[in-house]
């Protein structure tokens, strides 16, 4: 099922779990076609034009405009049967959608898909809207083998299209998990905990010896521990930037910085501009 929202500078998501079987799943995916921001009750998003976001429910989730004009999002029902050539060929390979259809808590996760610009899922997601509007059994063979085609371009190179620090990732024990899904998990795990965890602490939490945790994280992220604190606390430090009104003091203080100082010559050494700079250029309207 399809269904396009617009004309408005607001929406209410209202996208309610559904009943899933051994037989059959089911998955919500929105297409974000103008910046938005996303508020709901574990945080806020900051989208952009051909974001997507994948999940089993998305309840109580608020996107508004950034600039007034009307938002436009694509919403779209996506059922798979199990076994079928959609879940056997392009989603059984992936844990972290494959974790995702089978999550404990399932209203909780979600996957935020960003990095999209060369339109190709965009182009799928037309033709299913197309086929949507058809409703005849011919249509919707071919629309599931668009899906395929959606789903399979989705998890290309995947690793450089899911937002690790913004998505909601299905808990599971990272012990047995697959590289994807520990690199999700650990860094969803971290960005709740950042303004005080500290290695020794998130070792404990997965069960870990301190030096074997620090290597898996070098492993999994191609960085340290400390470095992995860092780069999350910058995106946490964008998002407060761009999408709220708080000083800078009053954010370096949460993200654990000992002074203003540190945040300024810290963040420009990362990001290429200062602070109030990056506010300038991505200053979002609350």
């Amino acid at each position: 099922m399809f269904q396009k929202i617009s004309n408005c500078v607001t929406y209410g998501c209202q996208l309610s779990l559904k009943k899933q079987s051994h037989h059959q799943k089911h998955l919500y995916l929105l297409e974000i076609l103008s910046p938005v921001t996303c508020r709901f009750n574990q945080g806020n998003l900051s989208l952009n034009a051909f974001d997507i976001l994948l999940g089993q429910a998305f309840e109580e989730f608020t996107f508004s405009s950034i600039d007034q004009s009307p938002i436009l999002i694509r919403q779209y029902d996506l059922e798979f049967d199990i076994p079928g050539q959609l879940t056997e060929y392009t989603v059984g390979d992936n844990a972290i959608i494959h974790d995702l259809m089978n999550a404990e808590n399932p209203g909780q996760a979600y996957v935020l898909f960003t990095n999209l610009d060369a339109g190709l899922c965009h182009a799928y997601l037309d033709a299913m809207e197309i086929l949507e509007e058809q409703s005849d059994d011919y249509s919707h063979f071919q629309s599931q083998k668009v899906s395929g085609l959606l789903f399979t371009e989705l998890l290309r190179e995947h690793e450089a299209k899911i937002s690790k620090t913004q998505s909601n990732f299905p808990d599971r024990e990272v012990r047995y998990a697959t590289r994807d899904t520990q690199a999700g998990v650990i860094m969803k795990y971290v960005r709740e905990h950042i303004y005080d965890i500290s290695l020794k602490e998130a070792a404990a939490h997965f069960a870990y010896q301190p030096n074997y945790f620090s290597r898996l994280c070098q492993n999994l992220y191609g960085t340290t521990f400390n470095e992995l604190k860092t780069h999350i606390k910058l995106e946490i430090a964008k998002e407060q930037l761009s999408m709220t009104t708080k000083g800078l003091e009053e954010i370096s203080q949460e993200l654990g910085y000992k002074a203003v100082s540190n945040f300024h010559r810290n963040f420009k050494a990362q990001v290429g501009m200062t602070p109030r700079e990056y506010r300038q250029e991505h200053t979002k309207l609350l």
